[in-house]
């Protein structure tokens, strides 16, 4: 027994005393630097004004490693790590009825991005027909067309109305719509090929096999 507290005495005194402690590393810089991955449990404090179970009052700071700032973008962590984002948009002065090609400079390797909220206003002029515009034939009646797609790294928007022929090329509609941003650190893209299923003239079926990696 004595043998054992000769050899445990000086190592405990030694961290103890030791300015900065190492795990994974035998030189550390910092008070604590780990080397390696951390696993947590079910909570985790920094540095905040007083230790309660809801603690407030402090920040949490991460790495952006897709950050193209040298070494990574130093940001809080929920403005990094944020699931889901709203944002609204209002679009007017469009040709006609056609908004073709809007950029919404959201980069499509970070988010995936859905369009909810629509709404078309007619100008002043044309508010007697709220969604169905000045037709050339009025007998012909449709509808607006809302696509998102992905171009030169960017979401872009599609708004449209296929048999809409209005008698103004500009100030006819304004478009009002949110666009919801999921990040993809969050929700994972499988990026599976598009499967075709025929009902054969049913109006119920079975869509196979779920998709994988899910």
């Amino acid at each position: 027994m004595k043998n054992y507290l000769i050899i445990l005495l000086p190592m405990v005194s030694g961290i103890l005393f030791s300015q900065n402690v190492g795990i994974g590393t035998i030189s550390p810089t910092e008070m604590l630097e780990v080397n390696g991955s951390v696993a947590v449990g079910t909570s985790v404090y920094v540095n905040p004004n007083t230790y309660t179970a809801t603690p407030s009052g402090f920040d949490v700071l991460a790495v952006d490693p897709q950050s193209a700032i040298v070494n990574g973008k130093v940001m809080k962590v929920e403005t990094l790590y944020t699931p889901i984002i709203i944002q609204p948009y209002s679009i007017s002065n469009i040709y006609r009825d056609d908004l073709n090609n809007l950029d919404l400079q959201i980069p499509s390797d970070k988010y995936m991005v859905a369009i909810t909220n629509f709404e078309a206003v007619p100008s002043t002029s044309n508010s007697s027909q709220p969604n169905s515009g000045i037709y050339s034939n009025t007998t012909v009646k449709g509808h607006f067309v809302i696509r998102t797609f992905e171009s030169g790294g960017t979401w872009r928007v599609n708004i449209g109305y296929p048999t809409l022929n209005t008698q103004y090329t500009s100030g006819r509609y304004t478009y009002n719509f949110d666009v919801i941003l999921l990040s993809k650190r969050f929700f994972k893209v499988l990026n599976e090929s598009v499967t075709t299923y025929n009902l054969n003239g049913d109006i119920s079926g079975d869509a196979g096999t779920a998709p994988s990696g899910i």
